[in-house]
C-alpha cells in the first residue's frame, strides 16, 4: 500500500461523514429538519484501483497528474459518490395514556355534562386523540347531532 492509497471501505465512510457533517453544519432557521436541505450531493473522483488482501485499494489521482499527461487516462476508473438525503420515516404515534373509553366514561360523569343530559336528553361523547398535542377532543352531541359541548383534555392518567 502507497501512502496515497486508501482502502475504498474506508473512503465510502469518510465521504459519508462528510456529507453528513456539512448537513448539519448549514445554517437552519429554528424547527426547520435538515434532513431536506441537502437533498443530493456528488463527489466524482479519478483514481487507480488495485485488490489487496481482499479489499478494493484506490489511488486517487491529483489534477496536476493528470495534466501532465504522465497517468493514461484508460488506467483510470471513475468512483461516484452520490449522497441523497430522505426524510426519515416518522416515528410511530404516541399512544395515549387513557383509552377512548375512559375518556367518553370521565366527560359523561363531569357535573356539566349531567345536568345537559337531564335538560336535553341522551347525549353521545366521541373522543377523538390528538398525538401531536398529546390531548383528547371531545364532541358531545344530543340526539339530533348537535354538539353541546367540545371540550379538549389533557392526556394523563
Amino acid at each position: 500500500m502507497t501512502q496515497r492509497e486508501i482502502r475504498l471501505d474506508d473512503l465510502l465512510e469518510a465521504a459519508a461523514q462528510s456529507f453528513g457533517a456539512a448537513q448539519q453544519e448549514v445554517g437552519l432557521p429554528q424547527g426547520l429538519k435538515s434532513a431536506m436541505l441537502i437533498s443530493t450531493a456528488e463527489l466524482a473522483i479519478k483514481a487507480g484501483m488495485r485488490f489487496a488482501g481482499g479489499k478494493m485499494m484506490i489511488e486517487p489521482v491529483t489534477a496536476a497528474a493528470s495534466a501532465k499527461g504522465s497517468i493514461d487516462p484508460a488506467a483510470l476508473s471513475t468512483i461516484t459518490i452520490r449522497y441523497v438525503a430522505a426524510q426519515s420515516d416518522a416515528p410511530a404515534a404516541q399512544q395515549p395514556q387513557s383509552t377512548k373509553e375512559e375518556i367518553a366514561k370521565e366527560v359523561a360523569s363531569r357535573p356539566d355534562i349531567v345536568k345537559l343530559q337531564d335538560i336535553i336528553g341522551k347525549l353521545t361523547v366521541q373522543p377523538n386523540y390528538v398525538p401531536d398535542l398529546k390531548t383528547w377532543t371531545v364532541k358531545v352531541t344530543d340526539a339530533s347531532d348537535r354538539t353541546v359541548r367540545l371540550l379538549t383534555l389533557e392526556d394523563r392518567k
